[in-house]
């Protein structure tokens, strides 16, 4: 049984083995759309002894119901993908090394005073 059925197909195996096993039949459509008659559905797969039902119960809750990945640590944020684990999630982790950039000493000094606003000058 593979972890890479879809939340329609789990459906169907459910349907499928509830109607074989307990003669029940469930509707699917609402098993997907509404969370309370989901909880009821995969509870009853839980108590069926033995059987594929359980183990198809967890399959449909991890697949509708991830559960929240914490931070591992300080500035960082959980990733919904595997590149992005090692970021922040608001970009680069770390700044970026420029080459090519004068040092803050070697720049003139009127160009250091000078900002993004000019400054008024008292000229008294």
């Amino acid at each position: 049984m593979a972890s890479s059925m879809s939340r329609l197909q789990l459906a169907h195996r459910i349907h499928q083995l509830l109607l074989r096993e307990i003669d029940h039949a469930i509707e699917v459509e609402r098993l997907l759309a509404d969370p309370l008659y989901a909880r009821d559905v995969l509870l009853v797969c839980d108590a069926v002894p033995g059987g594929e039902l359980a183990p198809l119960a967890a399959l449909f809750r991890d697949v509708s119901w991830p559960t929240p990945r914490l931070p591992q640590g300080p500035g960082h944020a959980p990733q919904d993908t595997e590149w992005g684990l090692d970021t922040s999630g608001f970009g680069v982790s770390r700044p970026a090394t420029l080459t090519n950039a004068p040092s803050p000493t070697t720049e003139p000094a009127a160009e250091r005073r000078r900002g993004w606003l000019p400054r008024w000058r008292d000229n008294t």
